[in-house]
């Protein structure tokens, strides 16, 4: 009986023993629990009840706050775009009414016309209709001489002897150019620019008048400084987006076919013709880019002077009758430039700048360096040095400024390790994707180098050095970087293929960087009333500069220009805001409703 009772009695044991540790388990919890000191639910739920109470009384005067800033803004453009849309609807209008009826009135005059013409022909002296004959005979020879001129080849002939002549003159100019280089290397390089200067002057003091009106009176000054450079950009991304869609397609070709070697003649052919066109087009890319490079800094040197308290006011352009007046005038004053003036010291430069192409002839000789010589070269090579001296040092300031705990690494290192763990542990969570995480981290990057600027959004009145900063410098360092990148050759055609393709989104942004500019330039009276607009603005370039930003807003602008004016976006949204103002028939249509109700009404009584 012993023996069969045995296993009972340890199975007691052993839940006693499991009983005591529970309790003591139990013991431990609720003496851990007194000592979180765990508040009572009635007084979180007062706490939480308190903080939402605290959060939107928060967000409504936040909302109101807005409201009540951006309302005359926002009742503004609603009143222009109201005066607009009547405007150009009663045009629309007008336009086919008065269309039909001109076109009446062109039938009804060349009807008389007709018939007055046979009359003065018959009323005539014979001397005169010998003169109108004498008059087509003359116009029917010339036609004749023009078909005899084509035909004989003699304009191709003419142009042949004038290069044969060019040709002869450039000879003995090298000649002229290799004799002094002989002399002084330095001065060989420089002749050339001193000679256009020189002719610059001369035509100046011979014919100020057509210097001036050509400066001044007409958009020779703006084309070539903004919109010939802007439609060469376009047609090089055009050129180099077709480039890289034709390499692709030939690339899935190639890899279609496996069977076919990569040596045969008709691919080696294939590769050069790439390598050439690839070539051409990464000279273009970095010509341009330096270009930008070069206004950019320019731009942003009259901007920053125009900020400056003291300096100022030699950078501010006054008109030319402010210039004649006879005021006293202090001494920082009377260095001011009229308008005149820089118009023609624009144009000047722009065009030396623009269409010069080298400090000599096109011919390459060997006695002279002719490497860099073209005058965005030049300049480009002084403004990209001081360009990367001050962002190198502003960075290097923004890494003392962050604290000693960053040690030998930089600050932008720093900030990618801190955010790498927290966002490693979303997208462990599935709450963001790698994809996002890498997007931030990219992002982060590529805002590095405006930390510098970021500062000034804190500093009272040095915002617009920031935006200036943001816009324009920092714009410019990166295109330094791309056109480094894009000048160290690499025989890999898939590598240069990358480069060009990253030059190019930079080549993007200045097209974009043009178009904001205009719209900012145009809103700049209604933008100056509008509290932290700079702020706003700074972020906006901010923003633009991001890859994705300006490849997609481009991407968009393609897509506008390429599709016709009626299927366009911005024709559309044109439409439905003319649509959903008031209309005038709408209007009249109401009121001779209300008429005939009122009529009615009254035949019923």
């Amino acid at each position: 009986i012993v023996l069969a009772l045995s296993p009972l009695s340890n199975t007691n044991i052993i839940m006693r023993l499991i009983a005591s540790r529970i309790e003591v388990l139990l013991d431990h919890a609720y003496d851990l629990l007194e000592k979180l000191d765990l508040p009572p639910w009635q007084e979180y739920k007062e706490a939480a009840s308190a903080a939402f109470h605290d959060v939107r009384v928060a967000t409504v005067s936040s909302c109101k706050f807005g409201h009540l800033t951006f309302r005359p803004v926002f009742i503004l453009l609603g009143i222009i775009m109201h005066c607009l849309a009547v405007v150009l609807q009663i045009i629309l209008e007008n336009s086919i009414y008065h269309g039909w009826r001109a076109l009446k009135e062109f039938y009804f005059q060349m009807q008389m016309a007709t018939i007055w013409f046979i009359r003065y022909q018959k009323s005539l002296s014979p001397s005169a209709i010998y003169a109108e004959v004498a008059v087509l005979a003359a116009v029917t020879t010339l036609w004749l001489l023009r078909r005899h001129v084509k035909k004989h080849r003699y304009y191709e002939r003419t142009m042949a002897w004038y290069q044969v002549r060019k040709q002869k003159v450039l000879k003995r100019y090298n000649h002229f150019v290799d004799q002094v280089g002989k002399t002084s290397t330095f001065l060989a390089l420089l002749l050339p620019h001193l000679l256009y200067f020189t002719f610059a002057a001369i035509i100046k003091r011979l014919l100020p008048w057509l210097v001036t009106y050509l400066a001044t009176k007409t958009p020779l000054n703006a084309f070539i400084q903004y919109f010939h450079p802007l439609y060469c950009t376009f047609l090089i991304i055009g050129k180099s987006t077709q480039h890289l869609r034709t390499y692709k397609v030939v690339e899935a070709d190639g890899n279609d076919k496996k069977t076919v070697s990569k040596t045969t003649p008709s691919n080696v052919k294939r590769q050069q013709k790439q390598k050439a066109e690839l070539e051409e087009i990464r000279k273009e890319v970095v010509d341009i880019l330096k270009y930008w490079v070069v206004y950019a800094i320019i731009i942003a040197t009259v901007r920053t002077g125009k900020l400056l308290p003291f300096v100022g006011d030699m950078f501010t352009v006054v008109g030319d009758n402010v210039t004649k007046g006879k005021r006293r005038q202090g001494m920082l004053s009377k260095l001011r430039f009229s308008s005149k003036f820089v118009e023609e010291i624009s144009l000047v430069f722009f065009t030396w700048l623009r269409f010069m192409p080298s400090s000599v002839t096109g011919q390459e000789k060997s006695s002279l360096k002719r490497k860099g010589n073209s005058p965005i070269e030049i300049i480009y090579k002084k403004f990209s040095s001081f360009v990367k001296s001050a962002m190198s040092s502003s960075a290097s300031l923004t890494n003392k400024a962050a604290g000693s705990h960053l040690g030998n690494g930089s600050m932008l290192s720093w900030c990618v390790g801190k955010l790498d763990f927290p966002l490693s542990i979303l997208v462990l969570g599935r709450a963001i994707s790698q994809e996002t995480k890498q997007k931030v981290i990219t992002t982060v990057t590529e805002l590095s180098d405006l930390i510098p600027a970021a500062i000034t959004l804190f500093v009272p009145g040095c915002s617009s050095y920031g935006v200036i900063y943001v816009s324009l410098v920092a714009p410019a360092f990166l295109s330094i970087k791309s056109c480094d990148e894009i000048n160290k050759k690499s025989s890999n055609v898939a590598t240069m293929e990358s480069k060009v393709n990253e030059a190019s989104r930079f080549l993007r942004f200045w097209m974009i960087h043009a178009l904001v500019t205009w719209i900012l330039d145009s809103f700049a009276p209604i933008l100056a009333w509008v509290p932290f607009s700079t702020h706003v603005i700074w972020l906006l370039w901010a923003f633009l500069q991001l890859e994705t930003t300006t490849r997609r807003i481009y991407g968009w602008f393609e897509s506008e220009v390429e599709k016709p004016l009626d299927q366009t976006q911005t024709m559309q949204s044109v439409k439905r805001v003319i649509a959903a103002l008031p209309s005038s028939v709408d209007s009249q249509k109401d009121t001779s409703s209300n008429e005939g109700q009122v009529e009615k009404s009254k035949k019923e009584d």
